[in-house]
């Protein structure tokens, strides 16, 4: 039986450094600095120690995992999450990562969850790294990866797959706009159907255009963009001035990953490979704008997968979504 105890803020920069040896063995995900891990945590209102647990030899922390629990998001209550568990390499395959799984799970049932999730907050948004590229970056990982050390201890303890998330990356730095794309922008142009940058003194109808599309999020992020002070370039599909599509700002992170929103097209005008268009100008304007890849997820049965492959990107990683149901 171990003997977990709760971690606090004095034992911050030793989880930090745990977390760097475990994920330093196969390099895929970056290594933080005691500043970085600690901001991570630090003042993020669904984390408290009161989740986090450790095992401690001889004064020194060699296991520890961490639980969550998320507060109401976008009017809905979410569960418990197990979020993190690091347990040193020579005190590995003696019980001590079930015997933390199980504790994380105690807590969350404690709290009153019913499930212990493992998607979409793990492992809050540290970023990861796409293999066989100079280092280029996705900032989150939406679950855990498939085929890795944890998603079989995780199969094995009762957790369940009930989604997959697929990332996409593609190096910008040839790209150009296919002879097919451009017949389709060519074709569509005849009917004064044409994709451009938005102005407002050109376009209208937005308010009517993400009203009518009814997604929360992309309304959300075009009333952000279009509030700050200088807002961000984006796309827009144009018919005749009157908006039927749109991208997500143009705008670049420090690693030069080109940011990416998401792309929508009003159900009058689809048929006419506007999705397929819209997406590599996307593509194409990023790079222009000086970003040297683009990287996203997208779920296993979201049809727009075939558009972003078609425009020349590559799955590089899977990730699943799961769950313990009935703690």
């Amino acid at each position: 039986m171990y003997n977990f105890v709760n971690l606090s803020l004095k034992n911050i920069d030793a989880m930090c450094d745990l977390y760097n040896e475990v994920r330093n063995e196969d390099g895929f995900y970056e290594l933080l600095s005691h500043d970085e891990f600690k901001a991570k945590y630090i003042g993020n209102e669904d984390f408290s120690f009161d989740g986090v647990f450790g095992l401690f030899d001889n004064n020194r922390l060699v296991a520890y995992g961490i639980a969550l629990l998320r507060k109401l998001f976008a009017g809905k209550e979410y569960g418990g999450y197990v979020h993190f568990i690091a347990v040193k390499r020579d005190y590995r395959r003696k019980g001590i990562g079930s015997a933390l799984l199980a504790r994380l799970e105690k807590y969350i049932k404690d709290n009153g969850k019913t499930s212990a999730n493992v998607n979409y907050y793990l492992p809050l948004c540290f970023q990861w790294f796409i293999p066989g590229t100079n280092q280029h970056n996705h900032p989150c990982a939406p679950g855990i990866r498939i085929n890795s050390k944890e998603y079989f201890f995780l199969l094995h303890r009762g957790y369940e797959i009930f989604g997959q998330e697929d990332a996409f990356h593609l190096d910008l730095c040839d790209y150009q706009i296919s002879p097919s794309i451009q017949k389709v922008l060519d074709d569509n142009k005849k009917d004064g159907i044409t994709i451009e940058l938005y102005d407002p003194n050109k376009h209208f109808g937005l308010e009517e255009f993400y009203k009518e599309l009814n997604i929360y999020d992309f309304e959300k992020v075009i009333r952000e963009n279009l509030e700050l002070k200088k807002p961000y370039p984006f796309l827009v599909v144009s018919d005749k001035g009157r908006i039927v599509g749109w991208t997500g700002a143009l705008w670049n992170e420090k690693t030069g990953r080109g940011h990416f929103d998401g792309i929508a097209i009003l159900e009058s005008v689809r048929g006419r490979g506007l999705g397929k268009a819209l997406f590599s100008l996307l593509a194409y304007h990023s790079k222009l704008n000086g970003a040297k890849f683009m990287t996203f997820y997208t779920g296993l049965n979201n049809h727009a997968r075939y558009i972003y492959m078609k425009a020349g990107f590559k799955i590089q990683q899977s990730y699943a979504l799961m769950k313990k149901k009935n703690l």
